[in-house]
């Protein structure tokens, strides 16, 4: 018969037991170290972070190490990290938006990754705003010259001037799977 070890750091006060969950120094540094490592890599939301280290546990649930890796104990060191300038997720969604601005996707698609990325929707919606605010076009050239590579492609696959029409609408299908505006995709 198995039996399940449960590990609580005891407290004697007052010739009391006091049983708590919260981590020895050890396992905070484990943890601080494992949030920077992932953070020495690229960066991350807060979420996001909380989640990858959360879930170490789940996926090794035989490694002694990750035991105190709990959403409170891992909250613990991404607070003390926060207050030392190391998460911030205004600076995340200014720097995914500054890298996904001047690619193939739209606002719709870069908002998309935002959330994927689990950036907190009214971080988003706030950066997104600014971005627009500030006036600064986007760089279409880039959906350009892959809108013109589709272009040809589908007048190889379509010859008849019978199916102008289908290509138009293939053409803008794909630019609006891109996450382009309607606008933008006439101006495209």
């Amino acid at each position: 018969m198995g039996f399940l070890l449960v590990a609580f750091n005891v407290k004697m006060r007052d010739d009391r037991v006091m049983l708590t969950t919260a981590p020895s120094p050890d396992d905070y540094q484990h943890i601080k170290e494992k949030l920077i490592d992932y953070l020495s890599r690229q960066g991350f939301s807060e979420r996001k972070l909380s989640q990858k280290v959360i879930d170490l546990k789940r996926r090794y649930p035989r490694t002694k190490r990750y035991y105190f890796y709990t959403a409170e104990n891992v909250q613990l060191v991404i607070n003390e990290l926060k207050t030392l300038g190391l998460i911030d997720d205004r600076k995340y969604a200014k720097d995914v938006l500054r890298q996904l601005k001047d690619r193939k996707d739209g606002i719709y698609r870069i908002r998309q990754k935002m959330h994927q990325r689990l950036i907190p929707a009214p971080i988003i919606q706030e950066v997104l705003q600014t971005w627009q605010n500030e006036g600064v076009n986007q760089d279409y050239s880039n959906i350009i010259r892959d809108a013109k590579r589709k272009y040809q492609r589908l007048l190889e696959k379509h010859p008849s001037t019978k199916d102008s029409y289908a290509i138009q609408s293939k053409l803008y299908a794909y630019l609006a799977q891109k996450g382009y505006t309607q606008d933008e995709v006439k101006s495209i």
